[in-house]
This record gives C-alpha cells, structure tokens and sequence, in this order.
C-alpha cells in the first residue's frame, strides 16, 4: 500500500526554465525559475493557436522532450540520469498524472469499459476493493452508473466514447489530472458534469491543469489562469484579474471573448467577479445595465475591427512552386538512375547527390530518424542473416553475399528518402488533378485509371499520416501505461497496447480519406476534375530537363 499512498499524496507541480511572468510584471521582471502550480487548484492554460499549449502539456506530462525544461512532481523529477548518463523517464513521476489528449477516445482498445478502467489502474497498486471503489466514482464522475462496466466502447456513440476515455483518467489516483480540450464533444449535461467532478477532485486536494477554449466554461473555475504568448512565454494571473485586465487576452494573440469584454465592464461599474462570472448573478444584480454594456462591446468590437492587422501569408515550402508532373517526372528520373548504379564508389556519389538534394529542397530528416534507423538495424540483420544462409547451412560467414544485400537494401533506402519530398508538395487533390490531366483521353478517364488514381492517392495521403498517428499512439501508451521498461513482457505489452488502437485508427482515416476522395468524383465519373487546370511553365521544363541531365549523369557514372 505505499506505493499506492506515494502516488496519490498531493503534491506541487514546478516547472523550471519557461520565462513567465506574475500578473502584470514587466519585460525586466521575467523570470524563468520557481513557476510553482499547488495541488487542490484548477489552472486553465490559454493562448492562441499554434502558440503550443498542447505541446507544453505534452512535455509536463513526459511525452515529449524538455527542451531545456525541467519539471517536477514534488521531490520527483519528471527525466533523471542513467547510469549511461542519458536521460530516462521517471516512471514515479510519471505515476503522479493522468492525462486525456484532445482525442482520448482513439486510445480506447479494450472490449469493456471495465477492462478500460482497470487497464488505466495497473499502474497503480491498489487492492481489489479501492479498484472498485474507483470503478464506480469513475462511472459517476461522466454521469454513468456501474452498469456502464460492461459495455463496450467501440458500440458507444462518439460522446458518449469521449465521456469513456474521460472516465479513464479520473479512475487513477494520481495527484494530477491534465486535459486538454476536454469538453469537446460534449453537450451541455456533459459539461456541467465534467465541471462538478473537476471541483470535488479539486475539494479532494488534486491539481488540474486544462486547456480550453471553452473559456466562459473554463475561467469560473480557475484559481489560476496561465496566458501562453506565440513566443512562448507565460503570464501567471487569476481569474479576477484577467477581469480587470482582458487585454491581456490580446497580448498573447487571441481575441478577447465578446462576454469577458461585457463582464470586465460589469467589474468596473462594482460587480464582484463572481457576479460578473455567473450570467444569472449578474442580471440579477445589474439589470438594466447589459444592454449598454453589450452595445459598448458592439462599438468595441468595431473599432477592433478596423486597426485590424491584415494576417501574413503562411509559408509555403520551396517545391510547391513547381507543377507537382515536374516533381513527380524528377523523382522517377532519379530514381531510375540510383536504381542503375551496381558498385559501392557509384552508390557512394549517389548518395551525395540524394542529400544535397534533400539539403537544397529543405526536406528534414529528423522527423524519419527513428524510421531510418529501424531501417538500417533491419538491412544489416537482414543482411548477415542471408550472408549466414549463403554458406550452404555451414559456419562459414560469406562477406560477399552480405556487402551485397546490404548494397540493395542501401540504394533502395536512398530511392525512399528521395519520395519523402513528394508529399510535401503534393496534396492527394493535386496528385489526383496531375494523374488526370496525364491520363486522360478526349475528356474520359477510363474506369482502370480511375481505380489506379484512387489507389495512388490513398497511398500518398497515408504516407506523411504514418508516422503522425504511430507517434501519437506511442504517447497516450505512456500516458496512460506509465510504462517505459524494455525487458520483453513489457516491450510486448506496448507492441500490443499501441498497434491495436494504432490499426483501428488507420482503417477509421481509410474510410474517411476514401469518402473524401470519392465525394469528388474519384472511382464514379469517367471525367476528370475540370475546375482547376494544372499547368507547365518553364521553371517546370528547367527542373525535369535538369532532373534528366541527373539521372544520364548517374547511369554514365554507373557504366563507366
């Protein structure tokens, strides 16, 4: 039972090198130590989109690297040194949350809401009575009674899904609850029974950190209200003072919600703000006033309007200046002439070409590291396995059939790096109308094609969404598994709890994808898409007649 008592005792939550900054300090004031959350509060975390609050919940919580911060549960640290001086997780700390992504529900795998539950559980030691005890609160907490326990959520509506995956984080007893956009999908039964539970976790001595943009459901219950700026640093207020001071809101880049505006003025003019945040206190206590205060936000917000910046353009990456045909033309040229070259000095000059390439288009490899390096561990196993098997079944170990399986294996990872470009300037929309137009006679496309068209651009659209959804899977297993051993059992247990939801997630992205590209006509009409036309300039003649003049210089290099 101590461990039991280890995990669920309240403890602060610091945070060490985020520059942040108290109520309305200034610049010279900002400090980057000694951010300090206390349990039994209700934090909200707010800013603008893309200024990346999810991130940050997803580095407290471990699932992604610090960056230069440091976190800690009490006297626990969130990463500590190994004994080969790389960081590890503290599976301790990591005991002392729990956490629901913006989907929780795509991490449901079990075939019972009971299963869910206990699977959330195991980390934790409890006896079999404190498991059921926290069973049935769990079912109250969402609204539910003990005999949800046995339905399964894959026969659950999509809210009702999310009310499950919810359930799941408050069945532990962690310190720490975090979540991140947890109303979504709710209705409004939904969010007034999450909000009662969050105030008796609260009362319970448990500290909650949310992000919401539900704000006048989120703000009536903060304690405390964290703004996060696009550059990355935090103001630290309460929910009185973002009263007094909205325009705090704009700093960061978000619009300021028309009803703070109307409850900020309610403040000046002597409202408490616990009238201002409770529409029913406040027209009770200021009757006659709302109608002026709404027709001064009115003018507010046109005004507002008008010194309103007009927003940058996004940056596009290089390639998507060219026709997506010159792109795809390059690529199967080059492709050709790696695949032309039969020595290891050629496959050499290869691959110098394959990364200036890279370098010139800005294509990142860092994102694919844990692929390639997957890759590479499975040619040369693959490799010496084969090199073994040539020898007739003795000892013997034959390099020469090794170093050539693994020359095959190396160009063709080169061909695959060199595609990683492509779905940077290719949405299956634009591979769709490019196939098209190439393959299209008198107007028609023949229903083959069509099929063919289809199968390319489910293939293209699933190959940058990959790695997206493994990755996400990775962290709501150790979100919710607190896992990180590497003995066999738990390596097979984490194969098991990731690729289930990982594979029912990806045939759900199937459908959806096939819906979507078959709404515009793919696989059904024998004519093309006529709305938009690609067409050829001559940066796009310049980049095939140069990626031709590669590809011959490759094959010359390889016959030389």
């Amino acid at each position: 039972m101590k461990e039991q008592r280890d995990n669920s005792a309240p403890v602060p939550l610091l945070i060490d090198g985020i520059e942040w900054r108290l109520r309305d300090e200034t610049g010279a004031a900002n400090r980057d130590s000694g951010l300090r959350l206390e349990p039994g509060t209700i934090t909200v975390l707010m800013g603008p989109n893309g200024a990346g609050k999810t991130t940050l919940l997803e580095k407290l919580a471990g699932l992604r690297p610090l960056e230069g911060l440091q976190v800690s549960y009490g006297s626990e640290t969130l990463w500590r040194q190994g004994w080969t001086r790389k960081k590890r997780l503290n599976e301790r700390a990591l005991r002392r949350y729990a956490y629901a992504s913006q989907s929780p529900e795509d991490g449901l795998f079990s075939r019972s809401m009971r299963e869910e539950l206990d699977y959330s559980l195991r980390p934790y030691a409890l006896s079999d009575r404190e498991k059921e005890e926290r069973r049935n609160s769990a079912m109250v907490a969402v609204g539910w009674d003990s005999s949800w326990l046995s339905r399964d959520p894959y026969q659950m509506s999509g809210g009702e899904r999310r009310r499950a995956a919810i359930a799941s984080v408050f069945v532990t007893p962690a310190p720490w609850l975090f979540l991140d956009e947890p109303t979504a999908g709710l209705d409004g039964a939904g969010h007034e029974t999450l909000a009662r539970q969050l105030e008796n976790s609260k009362k319970d001595g448990k500290g909650i950190l949310l992000i919401s943009h539900d704000s006048d459901w989120a703000l009536p219950m903060a304690d405390i209200v964290l703004l996060l700026s696009v550059d990355g640093s935090l103001r630290k207020c309460s929910r009185e003072e973002l009263l007094i001071h909205p325009e705090w809101l704009e700093e960061t880049g978000m619009n300021v919600p028309e009803w703070l505006w109307i409850a900020h003025l309610m403040v000046s003019n002597g409202l408490s703000a616990d009238q201002a945040y409770s529409p029913a206190e406040a027209a009770t206590a200021w009757p006659g006033k709302l109608r002026e205060a709404a027709e001064a936000q009115e003018m507010r917000a046109v005004e507002r309007q008008r010194r309103k910046e007009r927003p940058k353009s996004a940056i596009r990456h290089r390639l998507t200046e060219f026709d997506p045909r010159s792109v795809w033309l390059s690529y199967v040229l080059i492709s050709t002439g790696l695949l032309t070259l039969a020595d290891w000095v050629a496959l050499g000059v290869g691959a110098i070409i394959v990364f200036l390439l890279l370098t010139a288009g800005k294509v990142s490899l860092r994102r694919w590291r844990g692929l390639i390096v997957n890759y590479a561990v499975f040619s040369v196993l693959t490799s010496a396995i084969f090199a073994w098997g040539a020898s007739g079944g003795g000892s013997q170990f034959e390099g020469e059939a090794f170093m050539g399986t693994l020359f095959t294996f190396v160009r063709t990872m080169l061909v695959l790096l060199l595609g990683l470009a492509i779905p940077l300037v290719m949405s299956p929309l634009s591979l769709r109308r490019s196939l098209e137009q190439m393959l299209t006679f008198k107007g028609k496309t023949a229903k083959w094609v069509q099929q063919l068209i289809l199968t390319v651009t489910l293939m293209m659209r699933f190959i940058p969404v990959l790695l997206d959804l493994w990755e996400r899977f990775v962290r709501i297993f150790l979100a919710r598994g607190k896992s990180i051993s590497r003995n066999p059992v738990a390596i097979g247990r984490r194969l098991r709890d990731v690729s289930l939801p990982f594979l029912l997630a990806l045939f759900r992205l199937g459908d959806e994808v096939t819906l979507a590209l078959e709404s515009r006509g793919v696989g059904f009409s024998g004519r093309p898409t006529s709305g938009t036309r690609l067409r050829w300039r001559k940066r796009d003649y310049v980049f095939a007649c140069g990626a031709s003049a590669l590809a011959i210089g490759l094959w010359f290099f390889a016959n030389r």
